[in-house]
């Protein structure tokens, strides 16, 4: 009789919650070849993390309402990424998409053209499901080119199917080199149904999105906040710990056959996402976005991170794909280091919130002011230089071959 009241109690407190709007908003839909994306027409607040208004258009992502025809005179970049570059935790018209297009519009080489941004990062995606939206999603917009955010802190786990947990993702293996679709999204149809009714049903009762937990939880933050040594404007960074969700094994060659082969695919996909592009006539930019420790301002924070991690820098993941670019002939922007020089400069934390632990987690507006702008800036020289093709056709202004 007890436990009858108790989820008696829970139950009718969630209707009354959800009720009152006070349920967290379902962005989130099934879809056949990414495992999941973002609903067309979603809408509601994010408090979490930041606090943003978030809203998805009728196309399925963040931004203004577009066209599937692109304008005369327009030029469109498609954003490939996942939370970060969705960036629920600032307003749409603050995330790096948004500061991308506004500065890039003042490029001299685009000579007055409008720029159209599409940013379509998803929360939780690695770069399997890039290429996906690549393919199903951003080709019929007609971009002129593709930008692919890569996460290092989580990136390649999600490319991995012995290391990522989520299994409502599609996964790639290669095969003589080729890459192979696997994992129980393509091979078990229970998964599919699994991730279907999860994504899907409006009836579905999936604890993270409990209104009645989610208000116990944010109750007992805001508790922990007030103890004594606790207030969340001074927190900083346990050094003894990593960073929720990132893996300090990403910060060194990999030591085992697992982390050898997600780096090998995860490079394979990201070959596989520029020849798409050139193909499809776009220009391609590789982009590593930048973990909390990266950019901490206080060089010595970083220097004790490092030497408990026993590395020389916090760069290897960013080098390694810098490397990729250098062979495969792809233009790759590290944001790494003028971002962390921005932060001690400034003395400013380009991740974290206040309601957060200080410099980790998502980027925040500053975050992506800088970001964005570094971002906006080397597509400008690309631009310059003849590197995009249909702008290069269309009588760009020339620069260096």
């Amino acid at each position: 009789m007890l436990c009858f009241g108790i989820l008696t109690a829970l139950v009718i407190g969630e209707i009354g919650l959800r009720m009152a709007g006070l349920a967290k908003p379902a962005f989130y839909t099934y879809d056949r070849w990414r495992g999941w994306t973002l609903r067309p027409g979603a809408s509601g607040w994010n408090a979490r993390e930041g606090d943003a208004f978030v809203s998805i258009n009728r196309e399925g992502f963040r931004g203004p309402e577009m066209s599937v025809a692109k304008p005369p005179d327009t030029i469109r970049i498609a954003v490939l990424g996942d939370s970060f570059t969705e960036a629920q935790q600032v307003a749409e018209d603050k995330t790096f998409s948004a500061v991308m297009g506004r500065d890039l519009a003042a490029c001299p080489a685009l000579a007055g053209r409008k720029v159209e941004m599409l940013n379509l990062g998803v929360n939780g995606y690695g770069t399997a499901q890039e290429l996906m939206t690549l393919r199903h999603q951003a080709w019929q917009f007609s971009p002129d080119i593709v930008v692919l955010a890569v996460f290092t802190g989580n990136d390649i786990v999600n490319n991995s199917v012995t290391l990522e947990t989520e299994r409502c993702r599609p996964f790639f293996e290669l095969r003589d080199g080729e890459l192979v679709p696997t994992g129980p999204l393509f091979d078990s149809p229970v998964t599919r149904a699994q991730c279907m009714m999860r994504f899907e049903s409006r009836l579905r009762f999936d604890p993270r999105q409990s209104a009645v937990i989610r208000m116990i939880d944010d109750g007992w933050r805001a508790i922990k906040d007030r103890l004594p040594g606790k207030h969340r404007h001074h927190r900083h960074r346990d050094l003894e710990g990593s960073e929720l969700g990132i893996s300090d094994l990403i910060y060194q060659p990999p030591a085992d056959p697992q982390w050898r082969d997600a780096w090998r695919v995860t490079e394979a996909l990201i070959e596989q996402i520029n020849r798409e592009a050139k193909a499809h006539g776009a220009a391609f930019l590789a982009v590593t976005l930048t973990n909390g420790v990266q950019v901490w301002p206080d060089p010595a924070v970083r220097a004790q991170y490092m030497r408990r991690l026993g590395v020389a820098d916090l760069s290897y993941p960013d080098r390694r794909i810098e490397t990729l670019g250098r062979r495969d002939g792809f233009a790759v922007l590290v944001l790494a280091p003028p971002m962390a020089a921005y932060a001690e400069q400034h003395h400013q934390f380009l991740h974290g919130f206040t309601n957060t632990k200080t410099g980790e987690g998502h980027w925040n507006e500053l975050g992506h002011r800088v970001g964005g702008g570094l971002i906006a800036a080397r597509l400008c020289e690309m631009i310059t230089s003849g590197q995009v093709p249909a702008l290069a056709a269309k009588g760009a202004a020339p620069g260096r071959p």
